[in-house]
């Protein structure tokens, strides 16, 4: 046994990460030199990239957040949910089936929709919204809860219930590792002194001697350091998701957002007072004084007609004067300003999915710039953008609730048809119906799909038994005689038993008429000729 103990304390080694270059505290890298701080300036100061983000945000979260349930039935014996009402599960057929517990909502949706969630007065959305601005420029994202612990004597955590929700800066927030990049190993501090750390897990804090719990992210702000431990923060990504952190979208784009803050400030320098002029007017002459009172003459003119053309002529020897124009400045069309400024805003755009619809411009609509189509590439990455909440951010966030029968999600931007999905339901029905008329058994499970199940063959009477019933065969099969004929074939026969036989002189005062096929048949095969007599409409002529 000793041996086999022994074994199983070995393990595979985590894979260490490239990104850790420091024990504990784990910054994230500073690519191209540049700060959280001046990334977010970059990203405040472009109205392309504000557009896009701010579009984007918008249809993610405009039609709110929900509660839905989570099942409609669950099994009490295995955990097997349903999503439609059953009356005994489809897995182990058992009849103790619950419903959604309701009362689990009750202190959810006291904090989280009835009344602010932090004293800052900030709505549950408006958390939501400063992350999704998060996840667009830095791409990372953090979401920390207030708690209040229960705790025990020796400080261990009996209960906890969240008092407050913040979103978290991710300029100061750090990622607290060792050198694998696992979190929980490096560091441990006390619940009640937070700026306290220690390197041992198994020792207590120097100020209340209480016991110590693993450190999970730091965030230091103002030359103070606080410390969480695990579940009061949540980070995550959306972009470049890592071990560690995101990769911010701005550094991708920063060429190109740069050269549109550029271009930018060229045309409000060329629009205000202390633009550069356009270009220089030198003029070659012998009189200097006339020239200057000329030209003061003529602005002076200018100030009361505006469309006062000067006429001035210049005197020079030997007719070798000139007027030169020296330009300083090329013009916005020269320069190709629309093209590239549309070029660059579309690089942008197209890394968030944005389209231009989105963004007021309708320039481009119609024929093979389809409006649909525009739309439907936004709505992808809306609903991107919806799955990094559904999928992370809300099932941890009701974890912590302790909500385990309901789920929070980000309603889809684009409602719903539910004349389609009643359409898709009846063509379901109409194919099931036909599979069973082609000898299928047809079930529904919980979900209401329907299940298609081969019914086993019947089985054959053994050899000596019952012989086996022969089948009736059809007496006209292999014929010309359709079934639609057979009533008047029977009734033929009827009328030529009841009716005197031909030739019978009995019966007869005269002799009958030759009832043989027309002689218009004559010299031609019998199958050319309508040989087909009814007798039943013969006379006697003559």
């Amino acid at each position: 046994m000793a041996d086999i103990f022994s074994f199983l304390r070995r393990k595979t080694p985590a894979p260490a990460d490239r990104k850790v270059f420091n024990m504990g505290i784990q910054e994230r890298e500073q690519n191209y030199f540049m700060t959280a701080p001046v990334i977010y300036h970059i990203a405040q100061q472009s109205v392309i990239l504000r557009t896009c983000t701010t579009q984007l945000k918008n249809e993610i979260f405009r039609r709110g957040v929900m509660f839905k349930k989570s099942f409609d039935t669950q099994c009490i014996s295995c955990g097997n949910k349903h999503e439609n009402k059953v009356k005994q599960c489809m897995e182990c057929e058992s009849d103790e089936l619950k419903k959604p517990n309701k009362n689990q909502l009750d202190y959810a949706n006291r904090l989280l929709e009835i009344k602010y969630v932090n004293k800052s007065e900030q709505l549950f959305i408006d958390i939501l919204k400063e992350m999704e601005d998060d996840l667009n420029i830095m791409d990372d994202g953090y979401i920390i809860l207030v708690k209040e612990y229960f705790v025990n004597d020796s400080a261990g955590i009996e209960l906890h219930k969240i008092k407050e929700i913040y979103r978290g800066d991710p300029a100061t927030m750090s990622i607290y590792t060792d050198e694998q990049g696992e979190r929980g190993n490096k560091g441990f501090t006390c619940l009640n002194h937070r700026y306290f750390l220690s390197d041992d897990e198994y020792s207590n804090c120097d100020e209340c001697g209480l016991q110590l719990y693993p450190v999970h992210y730091i965030n230091r702000v103002n030359g103070i350091d606080q410390y969480y431990i695990e579940g009061e923060v949540l980070h995550f990504s959306k972009y470049s998701p890592s071990r560690l952190y995101g990769q911010s979208p701005v550094v991708t784009l920063f060429n190109h957002i740069t050269t549109l803050i550029a271009m930018e400030n060229y045309v409000n320098s060329a629009y205000t007072k202390s633009r550069m002029p356009r270009g220089l007017l030198a003029v070659q002459t012998r009189n200097m004084e006339s020239m200057q009172n000329f030209w003061r003459a003529v602005k002076e003119k200018m100030e009361t007609d505006p469309h006062f053309i000067p006429v001035m002529g210049i005197e020079a020897e030997g007719g070798k004067g000139s007027v030169e124009w020296i330009k300083f400045m090329d013009s916005l069309k020269e320069m190709d300003y629309i093209a590239v400024k549309e070029d660059l805003r579309d690089r942008i755009s197209a890394f968030y999915g944005v389209s231009k619809i989105f963004m007021a411009d309708s320039s481009t609509s119609g024929g093979l710039n389809n409006e649909g189509m525009q739309i439907l590439v936004t709505n992808r990455a809306v609903e991107m953008g919806q799955n990094v909440y559904n999928h992370y951010v809300f099932p941890w966030l009701l974890r912590q609730f302790g909500i385990t029968d309901y789920e929070l999600i980000l309603p889809p931007s684009e409602e719903e048809d539910e004349i389609a999905k009643l359409r898709k339901r009846e063509i379901e029905v109409n194919i099931a119906a036909s599979i069973k008329n082609l000898g299928f058994e047809i079930d529904m499970d919980g979900d209401g799909n329907f299940e298609y199940n081969k019914p086993p063959p019947e089985p054959q009477a053994p050899e000596g038994g019952k012989e086996e019933k022969q089948v009736e065969k059809d007496p006209y099969a292999g014929t010309d005689i359709d079934a639609s004929q057979l009533g008047q074939l029977q009734e033929q026969a009827l009328s030529q038993k009841s009716s005197p036989q031909e030739g019978d002189s009995t019966t007869r005062n005269k002799p009958s008429m030759s009832v043989g096929p027309p002689n218009r048949a004559t010299g031609l095969p019998a199958e050319a000729a309508n040989n087909n007599v009814d007798r039943r409409t013969e006379r006697k002529v003559g």
